[in-house]
């Protein structure tokens, strides 16, 4: 089974086994290009197939799809965070930090937003020829922020 988001022209189907979201309680500009994500963690279906991860490391979130629109390039943030630990369903992500020339201008994250990732194309045997995972913005209702 499939579920789908959609808000305006922004439509994405994502297979509820590869769904893996992102979750924070504050954002912390710090500076140009960086939010401190405070309170993160990784939920979703996906953590019942999914392989345990780094202590320290990272991802590369692609909204290009969702922001095509209003940015003139590719939107590919780098997730980071060094310190994890594993609760019931849920990993708790320490010290984390979303990079991207464009993250602190569009549109300014807030608590009850969060990322819903398609894990899809990274399991082991296809994992290392996809170095970005597509990556969707979401508002605290489940829908695509349309710009």
């Amino acid at each position: 089974m499939a579920s789908s988001i959609g808000g305006g022209e922004v439509m994405f189907i994502c297979a509820e086994r590869y769904r893996l979201e992102l979750h924070w309680t504050t954002v912390i500009y710090e500076r140009e290009g960086i939010a401190i994500l405070e309170g993160a963690y990784f939920s979703g279906p996906v953590l019942k197939i999914s392989q345990r991860i780094n202590e320290k490391d990272f991802i590369s979130l692609d909204m290009t799809e969702q922001y095509n629109i209003i940015i003139p390039d590719y939107y590919i943030a780098k997730f980071m965070w060094n310190g994890i630990d594993y609760g019931q369903n849920i990993i708790l992500l320490k010290k984390t930090m979303l990079e991207n020339k464009y993250v602190n201008s569009i549109p300014k994250l807030k608590g009850s937003d969060y990322f819903v990732i398609d894990t899809s194309k990274h399991e082991e045997s296809t994992h290392a020829f996809h170095l970005t995972y597509t990556s969707y913005l979401v508002n605290e209702n489940g829908e695509l922020y349309n710009f």
